[in-house]
């Protein structure tokens, strides 16, 4: 299960925990406004007594006791019942067709005072609230009845709120049911879509972007294809560019190396003869070192750009290697009679990489170490740190200033222009250490003070993908 559909499955139960506090709120607000609404029947009563009595009074005076009977009788399907009593308290008039309560019954205490205090629950429906009114419109005395019985009061908001419950309850299971339809339509679309998005960045563009029917996605799709198509397009114009880059480079170094071959050639020829005097030996030396400096330059920038070229494929021809053996190789190879170099093998280790580019990037910082910082002693350190390989050439020399760290991997920076040309540097050392390490995933740093050394860290997966 990936997170989107954790995120939906988790907003559907969200949902749904709404829907049941919804449903508890609603239940507890029935319960609260039929309370209510029977305690405002009972408050009404009066009022609506007065409006019988006016209302029937003719009849009364007149004791045409049929048209009270009629008029009483609209009142059948109310929920309110009236009834008209005589001065013994026999029953004349009633709303109900068959009233079995032929005399007044006294022994309803519906005037008590104790019914404007009373609380109605709907659990009770046998309740009857009402009051018993003595009207005297001429010489008579007759008894007015009127009652609420909560049973049918209730029968009625309680239907009525059945319908209105089952029709909501219908309309949330219709909404989580339209909720659901939507995510399993949307879900195969949207995992086909997002699969072809994942290969696309995992650098397959020639992957087939299907655009689905649903108009929700469509648009989504239809730039996806268009972004990758560019991204494509662009791409393959970058390779070609850097195919033109590489065979410009190529070209000229070929062009260079030519007249370098041939300078090389006179000068061994010179060498051969040994005539040379002592006005032209300056001459002599100058030609040698200026053509030593520009055959190095020609196979670091031919380096740079090979290293570069490399990183931008996809697939690296690395293979495992004892990494502690390479490098005891390469100090064994690079000590001066002048200086002490210590390999310090905190752990063996075999990494997976391109051994020639690994050897060319310590190499690299060794014969800095060696030419720049005037160290009588250099350590070469071999650890492993979480998970990594870690090279470390640290030497205890003069050091850098702080104002040249940044720049120090920069191809053709020299912190001491003048020293770097006298040793023979050509500025590009450790912009090609920096280039080999990023092709193995890795990452260079340097420490360094003015008067107390500098340390270079190589760190590379142990695990190269």
């Amino acid at each position: 299960m990936n997170k989107r559909e954790k995120f939906l499955i988790s907003s559907l139960l969200w949902f749904t925990g709404l829907v049941l506090l919804f449903v508890i709120i609603y239940f507890l607000s029935i319960v609260k406004f039929n309370n209510a609404y029977m305690e405002e029947e009972y408050h009404e009563l009066p009022i609506f007594q007065k409006q019988i009595e006016y209302a029937i009074s003719p009849y009364l005076e007149n004791k045409d006791f049929k048209s009270l009977e009629k008029y009483c009788r609209i009142f059948e399907n109310t929920d309110v019942k009236i009834k008209i009593f005589d001065k013994d308290k026999k029953l004349i008039a009633s709303s109900l067709t068959n009233d079995k309560e032929s005399v007044l019954d006294e022994s309803q205490d519906l005037n008590a005072d104790s019914q404007n205090k009373r609380k109605f629950d709907i659990i009770d429906r046998h309740k009857i609230i009402g009051l018993v009114k003595k009207v005297q419109p001429g010489n008579e005395a007759y008894y007015l009845k009127l009652t609420v019985s909560e049973e049918d009061v209730m029968k009625i908001l309680l239907q009525a709120q059945h319908y209105l419950f089952l029709f909501i309850l219908l309309f949330i299971l219709f909404v989580i049911s339209s909720i659901i339809y939507i995510i399993q339509k949307l879900r195969i679309p949207f995992n086909v879509l997002q699969e072809s998005v994942i290969k696309i960045a995992n650098g397959e563009l020639d992957t087939e972007i299907k655009v689905p029917k649903l108009e929700l996605l469509e648009e989504l799709a239809v730039c996806i294809k268009k972004m990758a198509q560019r991204l494509k397009n662009q791409i393959n114009r970058l390779k070609q560019l850097e195919e033109y880059k590489s065979d410009f480079i190529q070209n000229v170094s070929h062009e260079i190396k030519t007249p370098i071959t041939a300078i090389n050639s006179a000068i061994e020829l010179l060498e051969l003869k040994n005539n040379i005097n002592e006005q032209d030996k300056e001459c002599y030396e100058i030609i040698v070192h200026q053509s030593k400096m520009l055959n190095s330059l020609v196979n670091d920038i031919l380096s740079l750009s090979e290293i570069e070229v490399e990183k931008t494929g996809e697939h690296k021809n690395f293979k495992r290697f004892a990494l502690n053996e390479l490098i005891e190789s390469i100090v064994n190879y690079t000590i001066p009679s002048d200086i002490k170099i210590n390999l310090i093998n905190k752990h063996i280790i075999n990494l997976l990489g391109d051994k020639e580019l690994i050897s060319t990037a310590v190499s690299n910082l060794l014969i800095n170490a060696v030419k720049y910082s005037k160290s009588e002693n250099i350590d070469v350190i071999i650890s492993c740190v979480e998970n990594f390989a870690q090279i470390e050439v640290k030497d205890y020399g003069i050091g850098i200033s702080q104002e040249h760290l940044p720049f120090l991997f920069d191809r053709f920076y020299r912190v001491d222009k003048a020293r770097s040309r006298k040793n023979g540097g050509t500025g590009l050392g450790l912009a090609i250490v920096k280039n080999i390490t990023e092709l193995h995933n890795g990452t260079i740093a340097v420490k360094s003070n003015l008067g107390e050394g500098s340390n270079f860290i190589i760190r590379i997966p142990m695990e190269n993908i």
